[in-house]
């Protein structure tokens, strides 16, 4: 039973510091990164028409591969992700290792602040 509770308490200290790390992003940086990065591919905005990928507005909660009018692969379907900042973090380090079948061509942000950054912006942009 202790093993249990070490186990279960070990998990929630990661998945906290994984929360906070998102939430200590710079959005200023993050639009940055978003826009040399991400911007020819995905919109933010409101009733944004969807381009190569999704909008993302209103990804929050939302299942990945749920995006109305898009046509999401079928990987990202299975993924059994919902979109919150730890996912969203873990899935942009590294798109082809969390989703081995995605069609996004991306190679990842792997810099801790880049991370926290986009995803303070995702997450002011998208509300």
């Amino acid at each position: 039973m202790k093993s249990v509770s070490v186990a279960t308490f070990s998990i929630a200290l990661i998945v906290a510091a994984g929360t906070v790390a998102a939430q200590s992003g710079e959005p200023a940086k993050g639009e940055r990164l978003f826009n040399q990065q991400c911007k020819s591919c995905h919109t933010v905005d409101k009733g944004g028409a969807n381009g190569i990928g999704p909008n993302l507005f209103g990804m929050f909660g939302r299942k990945a591969g749920a995006t109305e009018g898009f046509a999401s692969s079928d990987a990202m379907k299975k993924s059994g992700i919902v979109w919150d900042d730890a996912s969203l973090a873990d899935y942009l380090k590294d798109p082809k290792s969390k989703v081995p079948d995605t069609r996004m061509a991306y190679a990842g942000l792997k810099r801790p602040d880049q991370l926290a950054d986009m995803v303070a912006y995702l997450r002011k942009a998208t509300q």
